[in-house]
């Protein structure tokens, strides 16, 4: 990888004093140079080696040029001092590094008198022929780069360089030294996004075993996506020759669905992996399943991957979601695994069905719940009624104990007032959802002589559910 570029040494390494002691400026000129982000001279990838890192052009030449001014020249005891952040390294560089003429080694005039190799710092001193004003210095990628194995993964390196030299005798920081740089960025390799399918309804009208809308038939969910995309910097020789040999390789994309595997069929559009996200043997054009760990594995054969869930239609489904989490292995190319480059749901389902409220609810009410549908029953959903309570002031209140029956095709079920409050003490209002597609209810208050009543019925309402 190219590290000293656009960003490092913008206003020069080290300059002279002229003879009046007013400070000059050096600048920076970039050797062709089309790296980005602009912001950095470098972006490398967190999965690949990072022991070497290139400073300059593969094959050869400098991709900065500090051209200094044409009053500037290094005097001999002037120093320089690179200095790197966040755990980066040195790893090669020796005073022949610094070079003359940008592309041409022709080594500089200074020795390394501290730090280097290992180090953090490097710290070069100007010997007796100095540098002659107006001339180009350059860092030789031949000889010098960094060791970023420390650097966290997604973090940045910068360079900062602090120039000194004597004036009057007197050691003086020049030019407004220290000088920082943006010099390296790091970034994942690949990053997967993934893109929910079309929400599924299982059916009342089967006992909630196939799907009522949402899905590609009435056993298969409708397609999710997971989408992986390369870096731009994840290329052969991306930051040194050899490593990485080649872009990622996309049968190294591992993902794992996460959710109830009991009564799934099969989940399309990964080939068949192990839980550490090796090939399963024998292989198969579908994710593994894990019934008893409610998940499933497979690995992509492409950067694009259609996923659907094909239920077996053996049990009466929950309303519930799926998420995939998607990770790398181990590639060959030369990109260390990461075990997390993207995650998200990729199906959800509920349960249609109706529901009920009633705001005004006590010891002396009853309500009664209806089914019109004449399907619970019999093959269809079971007509179970679910109560959820809440006080006056919002809160929900716990049930212990309340016990109610389920609805027959065309049946009645009354559930009492003094049961509920029984149960649910404090409760003002009741929410119900039944496991029908269509019902009637009417809430009746009796006064408390027993002679007179008032009855409210709502409309018959159904909606999806999700119990």
């Amino acid at each position: 990888m190219k590290i000293l570029k656009k960003t490092l040494v913008a206003a020069g390494i080290a300059t002279a004093v002229s003879a009046t002691g007013a400070a000059q400026a050096a600048t920076i000129t970039n050797d062709a140079s089309t790296d980005v982000p602009a912001t950095f001279a470098d972006t490398i990838v967190n999965e690949a080696s990072k022991n070497t890192v290139d400073l300059g052009a593969l094959g050869g030449g400098a991709e900065f040029i500090l051209q200094m001014g044409a009053l500037e020249a290094l005097a001999e005891e002037d120093s320089i001092t690179l200095d790197l952040s966040n755990g980066a390294r040195w790893g090669a560089i020796t005073a022949a590094s610094v070079i003359i003429g940008g592309n041409a080694s022709v080594p500089a005039s200074v020795a390394l008198v501290a730090g280097g190799p290992g180090s953090t710092s490097a710290t070069f001193r100007v010997t007796a022929a100095g540098v002659a004003a107006n001339s180009a210095l350059g860092l030789d990628p031949a000889t010098a780069s960094l060791n970023m194995s420390a650097v966290p993964d997604n973090g940045t390196v910068t360079i900062t360089a602090s120039m000194s030299g004597f004036v009057g005798g007197v050691a003086t920081s020049l030019y407004g030294s220290p000088l920082t740089f943006n010099a390296v960025s790091s970034a994942p390799a690949r990053v997967a996004t993934v893109t929910a399918a079309t929400a599924g309804v299982f059916s009342v009208a089967t006992g909630f075993t196939t799907l009522a809308s949402g899905g590609l038939s009435a056993n298969t969910s409708a397609n999710a996506t997971i989408t992986v995309t390369d870096s731009l910097f994840a290329v052969a020789n991306g930051h040194t020759t050899g490593v990485p040999a080649a872009g990622p390789t996309v049968t190294n994309n591992f993902v794992t669905i996460s959710g109830p595997m009991t009564g799934v069929a099969s989940i399309t559009g990964a080939n068949a992996a192990t839980s550490a996200g090796a090939a399963a043997a024998p292989a198969a054009a579908s994710f593994a399943l894990d019934t008893a760990a409610d998940a499933a594995y497979g690995l992509m054969n492409a950067n694009t991957a259609n996923v659907a869930i094909v239920f077996d239609g053996s049990v009466a489904y929950d309303a519930t979601s799926y998420t995939a989490a998607v990770a790398t292995t181990l590639d060959a190319a030369g990109y260390a695994a990461n075990a997390d480059i993207g995650s998200g749901t990729i199906a959800s389902f509920t349960r249609n069905g109706s529901s009920f409220t009633t705001n005004s609810f006590g010891s002396l009410n009853k309500m009664t719940v209806t089914d019109l549908s004449g399907a619970v029953g019999a093959g269809g959903a079971d007509g179970a009624i679910a109560i959820t309570a809440f006080a006056a002031d919002g809160t929900a209140v716990t049930c212990t104990g309340l016990t109610v029956a389920n609805l027959a095709a065309n049946g009645t079920t009354t559930i009492q007032g003094a049961d509920v409050l029984a149960a649910c003490a404090g409760a003002k209002r009741i929410d119900g959802i039944v496991n029908s597609t269509s019902i009637q209810t009417t809430n009746t208050k009796i006064t408390a002589d027993g002679a007179t009543s008032q009855s409210g019925i709502t409309a018959n309402t159904s909606s999806a559910i999700s119990n």
